[in-house]
């Protein structure tokens, strides 16, 4: 499984966050909407902590899980009076073997960071893990990528901004449904300049997989009316073809018998 270092996990709250600050409120309105009792939510992989700010602006309670310690370094540097108050606290732990001290009403996990899982075994343990945590009847909404994100990955991507120059190269299999990506470079960050050398790996999981992985976690799926809007990156090689770049999926806990 892939984890953020932290000079990468600075490039990515600058540069990779689009998609999520994009979707995160409306991701809000569904679970308050859907689920008007909802009060404490899980923020599986929670990266930066941009979806967990948005959620504790709801009045919620969050638990943002990650882990790589960069990322949450970066979200403790931008949320630290969410956790002063208590509105937010952050773990470090592994997606597939973590665990809370008390259920939670939802559970999200956003921005294909489920493809990051090696194996169909170890989503499996994660949804194991996720319906563990998730009180009865509670929701869990998450995203994977489709095979349209990871065909850019066969090419040379340049980036060259005020506070970062970074070269994207790698190979996506279609075959195996699995790829690597290399990201290289140099970024800025409060003024010093860091180097990045961040290598992704990333595993394509279809509808089949996630329903039987979800299944055997006693999770539900279920519809949701997110819109089709959503499903598109905001990476320009993803734009430039009509298909979804990614699946957004819905899940519920059936009550205890």
């Amino acid at each position: 499984m892939t984890y953020y270092t932290r000079e990468f996990s600075v490039f990515f709250e600058s540069f990779y966050t689009g998609w999520v600050r994009h979707y995160s409120p409306r991701l809000a309105t569904f679970l308050r909407e859907s689920a008007p009792d909802t009060r404490s939510v899980l923020d599986l992989c929670c990266g930066t902590g941009v979806t967990a700010e948005v959620l504790c602006d709801e009045g919620w309670r969050v638990t943002g899980v990650d882990r790589s310690p960069g990322m949450l370094d970066v979200a403790r540097r931008k949320l630290a009076g969410l956790m002063d108050t208590g509105h937010l606290r952050l773990s470090e732990q592994d997606a597939r073997d973590f665990s809370l001290p008390e259920p939670v009403d939802a559970a999200v996990c956003l921005d294909g960071a489920l493809n990051h899982l090696d194996a169909p075994g170890d989503l499996e343990r994660c949804f194991h893990r996720v319906g563990a945590a998730l009180a009865d009847g509670g929701q869990f909404l998450f995203d994977v990528f489709e095979t349209s994100h990871f065909r850019h990955w066969n090419n040379l991507t340049l980036l060259d901004e005020d506070a970062a120059v970074i070269a994207k190269r790698g190979v996506w299999d279609a075959d195996s449904g699995t790829g690597m990506l290399r990201v290289s470079g140099v970024v800025e960050d409060d003024g010093r300049p860091y180097r990045v050398n961040q290598t992704l790996r990333s595993r394509y999981y279809g509808p089949d997989e996630i329903t039987t992985a979800l299944k055997s976690a006693g999770l539900t799926p279920a519809e949701h009316d997110i819109e089709a809007s959503y499903v598109k990156c905001e990476s320009g090689s993803c734009s430039r073809t009509p298909a979804p770049c990614r699946t957004i999926y819905r899940a519920v806990k059936s009550p205890s018998r």
